[in-house]
Order: C-alpha cells, then structure tokens, then sequence
C-alpha cells in the first residue's frame, strides 16, 4: 500500500491514479475489499455495522454519526425528540424511562437504505442517594488510570445528575490535590479518594492511579541524530520525495530529510505508521531551509508521526482542514513556521487535529488575515483527545470586526461539549491575536489552559460549553488595547486559578477581567447544546487583576443567574475603577479572604445598584502599591497570583527564527 502522496500540480492526475491504485483495504476473514462493494453492497454493509452501545440504559448523549469515511450519508430521526434529539441530545425524565425509536437513513448516491433502533432513556433516579451513586458508576477520571503528564484535573462536578465532587489524596508528592503531578524517572503509584455530594449524601469512590515515568519524554528537537532513526532518506526535490515515499514504502524508524531548498505545490500525504519506539519522520535536515510554497498541504492518517522543522509561506492550503491535519494518533508537529499562509477571500484552519494523542510544539503561527482557527481540535464523536499543546507562538491574527469562526484556537464543537477532552494547553505565547472574542474558545469538558502569556489579544479565553475546565497560572497583559479581557465562562466545574490580568479594557456585558455569565437552564440541567449553559459549582482563586476598567463582571445577558461561585484569595488593584459589576447577583457567592483596593467596590454601570460590601472583600479605597517585578508584572509577596512567569519569542515558538 502507498502510503504517501506528494504532487506538484502537472503531476496531480499521476498521483490520483497512484493513490487510487495502491490505497485499498486488506480483506479479512474473506470479506471483499470496500472499494470492490457496489453501492447497494457498501450501504448496506455500513448500516448492518451501526450500533447504539448501551442502548438499554441511555443516561447522557449518545453518538449519531452523520457520514462515514467512505461518503456515506446518515440522516436521523427520532419518535420522541423530547427525549432523544436527531443530533443525540438526550433529556431524561423524573417520572419515568422512555422509550424511543430512532431512524437511521443512509445514502450513497441513488442508493438509500434504512435501520431502525429501539432504545431506552432512563429515568433520573428517584432518590438523592441514587443520583450520586449513578454519577459515581458513570464517572471516569482519566484514560486507564494512567497519567503521563504534569498535570491532572480533579473535577468538582459530575457528568450527570449535577453532584459535587471534593478530593483527597493519599500522596501530595505524588499528586496534590491542585492536581499536580509529581513525575519521576520511575512509575508511581497514588490513591485518589472524590468524595461525591449532593443535598445531604455524600458517597466515596476510590481511584488507583499510576503516574508515568518521565524516562519516556520526547527529545526537544528533531534532528538526523536522533536515536529512533533507522534509515535516512535524504531529498532535493519533489520528484525525489515521490520516489522515496510513494514509490516505496515507508516503515517505523524511517525519515526523509529534506535538503535545504524550495518545495512548490506539494501535497504530503502520510497513511503508514510507525511505533512510540521507531516513528516515522518527515522534516528539514537544517530548520527553516527547507521552504514550503505555493498550493500546498500535509495531512498525516498513520500513527506515530513526526513532521518538523519546515517553513510554510507564500502560499496557501487546498482544503478547509488547513496547512497541516493529523488524523492518525501519536503524532507530533513540531519546530515549524507557518507565515502569512492564505489565500484572500477564502475560509480555512492552519492546523487541525482529529484522532488522539498529538504533540504540537515549538511552532510559530504569524499573520493570518482569514476565517477559520490557527489551531483547530476535532472531535468527531464522544471520545477523549488528550493532544498536549505547549510552547508555541501565535501572533497577529487580524481582527474579524466581530465575525464568528475567527478563534486563534478552538477545542471541539457544541454537539460534544458534555464530554471530555482532555486536552492541555501551556506554555504558548499569544500576542495580537484578535480574531473575535473567544481567543481559546473551549467546547468539551477538562481542558487545561495554563502557563500561557496573553499579550495585547481583543478577545478572551473562554470556557464557551464543557465541564470542569482549568485556567491557571496564565498572564494577560491587555495593554489597555480596547475590548481586552482576561477569562469568560459557562458551565459548571470550572477552576480559575493564579492568573494575572493587568488593565483590561472594556466596558460590555461579556467582557472583563474575569466574566461569570448567567445562562439559559437551571443549575443541573440540560439545554439545546449550542446555547449558553449557567455557570455553577466555579472556584476563582488567588488570581490578581490589576488596573482593569471591569476586573469582575457577573451575570450578564441571560436569564438564570450563576450559582455557587467561589472567589477566594483573589486580589484587585484599581485606582481609576470599580472591582465589581453585578448584571444580576449570582446566587450564592461566597467570598473569602479576597483583597479587593479600587474606586468604588461597586460598578454602577451594572444592573444591580446598592450591594452591600462583604467581609470576605476586604475593599478598601485606599490604592495598595505594587511595584512592577523583573518581569513587568505587578504581583504581591503574599496575595493574588504568585510566582508566574511571562513569555518571549526567546522561550516559545520555533527554535530557528531570530
């Protein structure tokens, strides 16, 4: 099987009927090979594989493909859309379980053909008890068990039935409970104990958990001396990456090194896999010198993958997924420069991942005009992604004027939102990017936001759907550039920790340093999944936000208020502001030990006039000093947000650019 394509555009029709030829499916079992089904054959042969798991005992949303690999098209119908929406949007009843058809249509051309699933919503459980222990049965931490990063989130809401989770820990110097992990050359061992409440019952579950040694990290960067190198293969032109990569195979452990030059009109495309042992490379020999031009594009579907060290400019990519797609899983794209890579008019990603497990590192992205996210998550059905990104650049994204589809990076859709991703982002520099307002627009539940420097960005980090999101130990300087903020969220779960926002701008009722919403539903419920869901169960700690036109801002636009919000040891610095505005009063803040030295404690532009000043405020009007550190940023000894650091070009982004 060929395995990968490059074309430069007189050869495109060869490399069709190359691609056409070679790309079939192995039999097994005697079966014919897809490409050799009529289309009655194929149709029918996808609707016999289809399947509902669980489909006795629905509880969450379910999975609904609506097309296949193979183009086949999958249009739903429900007899009850009130329990089961066509998109698998399910509402559960307090009464009793439900019963609900649901219609599968496939078609392929001319050829259609039909399946029906009989299928069975359960009731919420009559009891409190009840519902926590089925939030406890549903409840999953992290992939077997095992974790292999420097961070894991402790979840402080569930899933379903809206039960508040605490933690403890059986070894703070393996995890903590602030879900730092304490990595080692050697595999560690570690209990987990969540303590799941709601009203008056409380129940416990235990979680074994390995952590991952760290003696299987991945060098830094990629050269011709790496150790899981097999066999090099060297190229000076396309033609020569054609005949090293189509016409022979390539295998775990192989590279092809390209040679200093320039590449015009390529298309890479990477089906063969390699091992976490031996993976399969493709990259310059000498970083930066190999220059990718014209209508070109790479897209990875094998495993184990690395692509490094290229310079993508002066041209454009050829479809909506971008300059680069991995599809497979374990792969890694890394120490690359994609500049000013467009076509005018014309909406499209730069980066897009499907599949699970990729490393994007120590890229820089710079300079895009058009539609569609630098960096875009896929998740095409319920499962988890657990791609890391770190130490990348991303700067100047222009501003859309408030178009939608203009994130610098966005994790997942609304249709999967309610289940987790897994996917953390740390350690980038993101500076003038002002595409819309979601600069990080997060869709799905346990995405990690840390470490990162937010430098001048019309927009903020948002938690738009998903549960149990971590902001933590980032730093937005907004310059006071106008419409900057910090942190927005919906949802339940969320942790907003040791982030340091200085002189914010904005005077809307969806942007400030750190934004609370209200939402469409009631705390616990559901609602149509791309709408706004309330904020509940969200801790806001020891986060410091300095000379900020709205520091806090709470409740706006929608009509149930958010509720049990904590802000603890956070600390506010504003000589020419308010610290607060309240659209509606969440219900039941709770604050604590918070240091709050503005104008006034109220903004009187909210809403809701005359709150009294809590204790746990601690307001005061006269201004506390704070003297800028090494690093330009304003942070207290002993309040607010402790030991940050704040991003350069010279410690993110691609090694090789001045």
């Amino acid at each position: 099987m060929k395995k990968i394509l490059v074309g430069l555009a007189s050869l495109a029709f060869i490399f069709t009927l190359v691609a056409c030829k070679e790309e079939t499916d192995t039999p097994i079992d005697g079966e014919t090979p897809v490409e050799n089904l009529t289309n009655f054959e194929l149709v029918k042969k996808i609707a016999d594989e289809l399947v509902i798991p669980n489909s006795d005992e629905i509880r969450k949303n379910i999975y609904l493909p609506k097309s296949t690999k193979e183009e086949v098209m999958i249009l739903w119908t429900t007899s009850n859309p009130k329990a089961i929406t066509p998109e698998g949007y399910v509402t559960r009843s307090i009464t009793a379980d439900q019963a609900v058809t649901l219609t599968a249509t496939l078609s392929y051309g001319a050829t259609v053909e039909r399946r029906t699933f009989d299928v069975n919503v359960k009731q919420i459980p009559s009891t409190t008890e009840a519902q926590v222990q089925e939030s406890i049965d549903d409840f999953v931490l992290y992939e077997n068990n095992y974790v292999d990063r420097d961070i894991l989130i402790l979840p402080r809401t569930s899933d379903i039935n809206g039960v508040y989770i605490s933690w403890e820990t059986s070894d703070e110097n393996i995890i903590d409970l602030n879900g730092n992990v304490h990595r080692t050359n050697q595999e560690q061992s570690v209990t987990l104990t969540g303590k799941f409440t709601k009203e008056n019952v409380t129940l416990e579950k235990k979680i074994d958990v390995t952590v991952g040694s760290t003696a299987d990290d991945e060098p830094e960067y990629i050269t011709e001396n790496d150790s899981r190198i097999l066999n090099k293969i060297y190229v000076k032109n396309t033609e020569e990456i054609l005949k090293a990569c189509v016409i022979d195979d390539l295998k775990p452990g192989d590279a092809v090194i390209l040679e200093d030059g320039t590449y015009n009109e390529i298309t890479v495309y990477i089906t063969d896999s390699g091992t976490q042992e031996h993976p399969i490379f493709f990259f310059a020999k000498n970083p930066g010198k190999a220059i990718i031009t014209g209508e070109s594009r790479v897209e990875v579907v094998g495993d184990y993958v690395t692509v490094a060290n290229l310079y993508f400019k002066d041209g454009y990519p050829t479809t909506d997924s971008g300059v680069v797609s991995l599809n497979g899983n374990y792969c890694r794209f890394t120490n690359n420069h994609i500049y000013q890579f467009e076509f005018s008019g014309y909406d499209y990603k730069w980066v897009s991942l499907t599949g699970t497990h990729h490393s994007i590192d120590r890229n820089t992205f710079d300079g895009k005009s058009t539609g569609g996210s630098l960096l875009t998550v896929w998740r095409n059905d319920l499962s988890s992604q657990y791609h890391h990104i770190f130490k990348n650049v991303f700067k100047n994204f222009k501003d859309a004027g408030g178009a939608n589809g203009y994130e610098t990076m966005r994790i997942g859709t609304s249709t999967y939102s309610q289940t987790d991703s897994h996917v953390l982002i740390e350690d980038n520099l993101f500076e003038k990017v002002s595409g819309e307002i979601e600069i990080i627009s997060i869709k799905s539940g346990r995405t990690i936001v840390r470490g990162n420097t937010f430098k001048e960005c019309v927009g903020l980090v948002t938690c738009r759907h998903g549960k149990n999101s971590l902001i933590e130990n980032n730093v937005f300087l907004c310059g006071g550039v106008v419409d900057t903020g910090g942190i927005r969220m919906y949802d339940s779960g969320h942790i907003i920790r040791n982030n340091y926002i200085e002189n914010a701008n904005s005077s809307s009722n969806t942007r400030a340093g750190i934004v609370v919403h209200s939402g469409v539903n009631e705390a616990g419920t559901t609602a149509t999944m791309n709408l706004q869901w309330i904020p509940f169960n969200i801790l806001i700690q020891n986060n410091t936000i300095v000379d900020s036109r709205q520091s806090f801002l709470f409740c706006g636009k929608y009509n149930y208020p958010a509720k049990d919000v904590f802000l603890e040891g956070n600390l506010i610095v504003s000589k020419e502001w308010a610290a607060i505005r309240f659209d509606k009063l969440p219900t039941n803040l709770v604050l604590s030990n918070n240091h709050m030295y503005a104008k006034a404690y109220l903004d009187t532009t909210g809403a809701v006039k005359g709150v009294e000043v809590p204790k746990g405020a601690n307001f005061s009007t006269e201004i506390l000093s704070l003297t800028p550190n090494a690093s330009g940023i304003k942070l207290h000894e002993s309040l607010g947000a402790k030991n940050l650091k704040v991003l350069t070009s010279s410690n993110a982004g691609a090694s090789w650019l001045e």
